[in-house]
């Protein structure tokens, strides 16, 4: 049976490809727009109040840009609404570098989507696929450094109060190890401001969280350990979720996102954030 990971970018959308079809880069072109679904409430990635706008904004409209069309945004409340937007893109899901034709069953993870090809008969759409992957999301130990200091494998956590996301690979990592634990976070950012009111000793919590939090609280002092034993692997490549495409719409959004990172324009969007890039392997 597999296990669930929770990364902790929030919740986002998942999608299916029997509801709402998208539309091929050749329509995409004609209607002189993009359509891309996004969370109204979810910064760093999106804000619907526009400042800042998001990563993912930001990076919807670079690719509306090359693609020479306007970008349309269609703003949802929970993720599940995504089932019924039909839009062309989502601007984040589990990718690999060596995705290929017989590869499309990603395995994504949620607050990621899961990008795969439907068994369902009578449906004639393509399945979405995802992109190159752009960047890598990792999972950060944080805390006080006085309380993390030399805290890189589960027995050193003995004695510790850890907070983590319900049903997360840490959740199931602490009760394998009888780790004592607190769930009542229901954000990455209630996360971060558990461990910075000290209700917690340390939290598990994703790398673009973290950053996100210390950007707009300087004077809060926190610290991470990037390189804690989960032991297996939880830091995830991230791409783009293409609704439906064909193979010209893949090769072409790869190819203005291959571009955006050459150029490293993908790179300072999110430093413009306060996020310390890592690139994807």
């Amino acid at each position: 049976m597999k296990i669930i990971l929770y990364l902790s970018f929030a919740v986002l959308i998942a999608l299916f490809t029997n509801v709402s079809l998208s539309d091929p880069l050749d329509r995409i072109i004609a209607r002189g727009s993009l359509k891309v679904c996004a969370l109204a409430d979810r910064l760093p990635f999106s804000s619907r109040k526009g400042n800042p706008k998001g990563i993912q904004i930001e990076l919807a409209e670079e690719i509306s840009k090359e693609l020479g069309v306007e970008l349309e945004i269609t703003w949802l409340r929970y993720r599940f609404h995504a089932r019924k937007a039909g839009c062309d893109m989502v601007m984040e899901a589990v990718s690999r570098k060596d995705d290929d034709e017989e590869k499309r069953n990603i395995e994504g993870t949620r607050p990621l989507t899961r990008a795969g090809a439907s068994n369902r008969k009578n449906i004639k759409t393509l399945p979405p696929q995802v992109s190159i992957p752009i960047v890598k999301v990792e999972t950060y130990l944080v805390g006080h450094n006085e309380m993390i200091r030399d805290k890189y494998s589960v027995d050193k956590l003995k004695g510790m109060n850890i907070g983590v996301l319900n049903r997360s690979w840490s959740h199931m990592l602490m009760q394998k190890n009888k780790i004592n634990y607190r769930t009542k976070f229901v954000t990455e950012a209630d996360l971060m401001q558990g461990v910075a009111d000290k209700e917690v000793d340390a939290v598990f919590v994703s790398s673009m969280q973290y950053w996100w939090y210390l950007k707009n609280n300087p004077d809060v002092k926190l610290s991470a350990l990037t390189n804690f034993d989960f032991e297996r692997e939880v830091s995830l490549n991230v791409g783009v979720l293409m609704r439906g495409p064909d193979q010209v719409t893949v090769i072409k959004i790869n190819e203005i996102l291959s571009n955006l990172l050459d150029q490293g324009v993908i790179q300072n969007i999110y430093a413009s954030y306060g996020i310390k890039y890592v690139a994807p392997n």
